[in-house]
């Protein structure tokens, strides 16, 4: 378990490209690229629990505390999978991020 949490945060911090400065720690799955979140099924079902508990905490920051209620937690990870199939090397956290984003300023 050791060596998970230590290749995440090398992983998060060290390899990625566009590395950005967070006014946050962020810890688990999340940190990851969308393809090893959906690369087992144990790590999807942790992942399923990463996408609500960050999009939680999104709301919580967020002016509109509502964004994703015109759906349900399947619907917002549905979301967050099309992102991640479409993106697989892209921070699960960016993704959840992308369709916060994108459920937050919908298209008229």
């Amino acid at each position: 378990m050791r060596k998970f949490y230590l290749a995440a945060a090398a992983a998060a911090f060290i390899g990625t490209p566009s590395a950005q400065a967070y006014d946050y720690m962020a810890l688990g799955v999340g940190t990851m690229p969308c393809k090893y979140w959906l690369s087992t099924t144990r790590l999807e079902g942790e992942g399923n629990s990463w996408i609500l508990g960050w999009w939680t905490g999104l709301n919580s920051r967020n002016d509109n505390h509502w964004v994703g209620s015109r759906t349900d937690g399947n619907g917002i990870i549905l979301a967050v999978k099309r992102e991640c199939q479409h993106q697989p090397d892209k921070l699960l956290m960016n993704a959840i991020d992308s369709v916060f984003r994108k459920m937050a300023s919908p298209s008229k």
